[in-house]
């Protein structure tokens, strides 16, 4: 059982509440600087995690660099073809972009660093309260009200059910399986390496690479060169089984050991991302008061079938500051229908016929120029562009999964 919310005084009061300092909610920080909302109104940002550094990184692809540029710590023009590695893709008009997170975090901060009305707090929210005329955040140290609060993490409830930082997973572990519900995950385990020789070709990346066991999964890996001698190689697994970590290492280390050369370690990271339509916003607005807000996986930010949300968070962050600074109703990240669609058919082939993923992808790649695969993926594409990717694709595959979506089998 939640206790209710008990003060002897009257709470802190911050017209806007942020919780979790990951990109969503940072951009959103930015934006809600730069539209001038923070001139009166105090912006509390709270973050439970206080070692946050370099805890991940963020690709993304753009025909320009999302501002500021330094905190791009590489950019590539083209990739090795994931159906034929021999065979390298330009990307134009497109680049693609790598960020750590430290960059990230460092940059947003530096530009924030000047507003007087930002408090930053290192606390856990357990309990998020909607009274009808305000919201009342409680943490683990002390409580306070706002007028809008925008979540990008779940609060750790404190009635023992969701005790782990990572109630999301927890969350989406409860779920009912079924059509609407499907989920598998995105698991990933990648070393930063320095090689004592040139090994890399830093001018490419390569995005997939599938000529690893597939053991009844979809997996790839992922090479990003930094230089000749240093490189992010990485391991992706689409499934409803999450990759171990021992499994993940033994694929690094044989992917490197083929390279026939020393190599040290310099970084390591790994996470889970849900593919899942579950966060798909239904409205395409909010009332213009609505209190609680979503950000990032939370709010749809997140491509079910990609893992890839980068660039739509900092668009939404825009698109929400300006609502509010105009007083109008407020945009959802809301996708139309036909994408949604599209997302549920792949997820369905990767969960019901694991085993088709590496075709399909290498299909995709091996009958369509990378910059309509990457417009397609940005949800840009017309109606007669994603029949010519269709047509390309295994038929009777997304027939069978077509089958299914409409008759839930």
């Amino acid at each position: 059982m939640t206790l209710p919310l008990v003060a002897t005084h009257p709470l802190p009061f911050f017209e806007y509440t942020i919780v979790g300092a990951g990109a969503s909610g940072l951009w959103l920080a930015l934006s809600l600087y730069e539209y001038g909302l923070l001139e009166t109104g105090q912006l509390c940002i709270v973050e439970s995690d206080s070692t946050k550094q370099n805890d991940r990184t963020w690709c993304y692809w753009s025909t320009s660099p999302l501002a500021p540029d330094q905190m791009i710590s590489k950019s590539w023009s083209s990739i090795f073809n994931p159906h034929d590695l021999s065979q390298r893709n330009d990307l134009s008009p497109y680049s693609y972009h790598h960020v750590r997170s430290a960059d990230f975090y460092a940059s947003i901060r530096q530009q924030l660093a000047g507003c007087a009305n930002i408090i930053w707090r290192t606390m856990t929210v357990v309990e998020i309260d909607d009274t009808g005329a305000k919201v009342m955040i409680k943490t683990t140290d002390e409580a306070w009200c706002s007028s809008r609060v925008f979540m990008s993490a779940m609060p750790v409830q404190t009635n023992g059910e969701l005790g782990s930082s990572n109630a999301l997973t927890i969350f989406l572990g409860k779920q009912k399986r079924d059509k609407k519900n499907l989920l598998l995950w995105q698991t990933f385990v990648g070393w930063r390496v320095r090689t004592v020789e040139p090994v890399f070709d830093e001018t490419c990346a390569t995005l997939m690479r599938f000529d690893i066991a597939q053991n009844g999964c979809t997996q790839f890996m992922y090479e990003l060169p930094f230089s000749s001698t240093e490189a992010l190689v990485e391991i992706t697994r689409f499934s409803e089984y999450r990759l171990t970590r021992d499994e993940a290492d033994a694929a690094l280390s044989d992917y490197m050991g083929k390279k026939n050369i020393s190599y040290q370690i310099l970084e390591e990271e790994e996470g889970a991302i849900p593919m899942t339509p579950q966060f798909d916003m239904q409205q395409k607005y909010l009332n213009a008061q609505t209190r609680l807000i979503y950000l990032g996986t939370l709010g749809g930010a997140i491509k079910p079938t990609t893992g890839y949300g980068f660039r739509r968070m900092q668009a939404y962050g825009k698109a929400l500051a300006e609502a509010l600074k105009q007083q109008k109703p407020l945009p959802t990240m809301r996708r139309a229908r036909r994408f949604r669609f599209y997302d549920h058919l792949l997820l369905q082939i990767l969960s019901r016929y694991p085993n088709r993923g590496k075709a399909v992808f290498q299909r995709l790649f091996e009958t369509q120029p990378v910059p309509r695969i990457l417009r397609f993926l940005d949800e840009e594409t017309n109606l007669w562009e994603e029949i010519l990717i269709f047509i390309r694709l295994p038929i009777r595959l997304f027939l069978r999964s077509l089958t299914s979506y409409y008759f839930n089998l």
